[in-house]
């Protein structure tokens, strides 16, 4: 009996949260999609590395994804056995809360290794993916440039326009207005104007466009050292170098943080630590608080339990902001919140179990 509960149960919150989960990815990939496909309109991308680019935001995403997908799952199937009377059924029929719960937990364990290992090994590796391939998509900024559109680059300072392509890549009838500070600190703007231009890449994927056959307007209009030169071949650079920032806390393993005594890279592994922590206490919490009477709606808690994330989710990441600036000793870290959601977990399924009730007497 005991393994047909379980198999029932484990089955339908597995469905559940896959369903849930695949949702959720489905709308996070379609957001970052849609944000860096209009980076690629901007030419601030390459348009061969938008997907790629979308599908790492995702893993990174997971972390939230991962604990609110399995909180929503089991307060859902609870909810669906009280609402069809099949939770009073079970416990009518002698399954104790221990065999009704076990087939949850056994579903967040799962979650939890499965998201532990995405927050503590390949959400890493992720983003020390983005950062090479955002240093890549600096080297090749000529080939994200869209002909017949302006661009810009280094943070608006340049601005861009070439009127066609050719098939050798090359860009053809091309203006660019640069703006750099003098030594006074003022704001001199430089306009060039040329044939072609082709890319140059330096070291640490400094990007210098080598321009043939044309001017160079420098100074402001109307002032006495305006200079206009003709020129055969011009660089102009377009991106000053960039370099790929190795020792960034997002960027650094798991085991390289443990080892370090600074705040900021500790509240890095603390909180992706947090996440496998997470989504076990959580299934807790979700196994009461997702009991609703026979007759109410099935998703009559959905809400609370909702907030109850959220609030919890927030208390985290305060917690390691308060570790970044030494305002919370590493010791008590992320794990007093951890703690107390524990404690309330555990609270909530002693009641219902009627842990600690004095039993009523009968009449007489």
């Amino acid at each position: 009996m005991q393994q047909v509960i379980f198999r029932y149960l484990f089955g339908e919150t597995a469905k559940t949260w896959l369903i849930i989960t695949s949702v959720f990815v489905l709308l996070t990939l379609g957001i970052g999609l849609s944000r860096f496909i209009g980076d690629a309109a901007a030419g601030q991308v390459p348009v061969d590395t938008v997907i790629t680019l979308a599908f790492l935001s995702v893993i990174g995403n997971m972390e939230i994804v991962m604990p609110l997908s399995i909180l929503l799952a089991i307060m859902l199937v609870v909810g669906r056995l009280c609402r069809d009377n099949e939770m009073a059924a079970l416990m009518a029929g002698g399954a104790g809360l221990g065999t009704i719960y076990r087939p949850f937990l056994g579903v967040a364990l799962l979650v939890a290794l499965f998201a532990g290992t995405l927050s503590l090994v390949v959400s890493p590796y992720a983003e020390r993916s983005m950062n090479q391939l955002g240093a890549e998509t600096a080297a090749n900024a000529v080939k994200s440039i869209t002909p017949e559109r302006f661009a810009s680059f280094d943070d608006g300072r340049v601005a861009f326009y070439a009127q066609r392509r050719g098939a050798d890549g090359h860009l053809h009838d091309v203006f660019i207005r640069v703006v750099r500070e003098n030594r006074d600190d003022q704001d001199v703007q430089t306009i060039v104007t040329a044939e072609t231009a082709r890319q140059q890449v330096g070291d640490q994927s400094a990007v210098t466009l080598i321009l043939e056959n044309g001017w160079r307007y420098e100074g402001n209009p109307g002032q006495a050292d305006y200079r206009m030169v003709r020129f055969a071949e011009h660089g102009v650079r377009l991106l000053p170098p960039q370099q790929v920032d190795d020792g960034d806390e997002d960027s650094m393993s798991t085991w390289a943080l443990m080892q370090s005594d600074r705040g900021e890279e500790i509240a890095v592994w603390q909180t992706r630590v947090s996440v496998p922590l997470s989504i076990i206490i959580l299934a807790l919490i979700a196994l009461p608080i997702g009991r609703v009477p026979p007759r109410a709606g099935r998703y009559g808690r959905i809400v609370v339990g909702i907030l109850f994330f959220v609030v919890y989710l927030n208390l985290v990441r305060l917690s390691g902001e308060a570790i970044e600036s030494d305002l919370l000793l590493p010791i008590i870290g992320e794990w007093w919140v951890h703690i107390v959601v524990l404690g309330i977990a555990i609270y909530l399924i002693a009641r219902e179990s009627g842990f600690g009730q004095t039993p009523k007497r009968g009449a007489r």
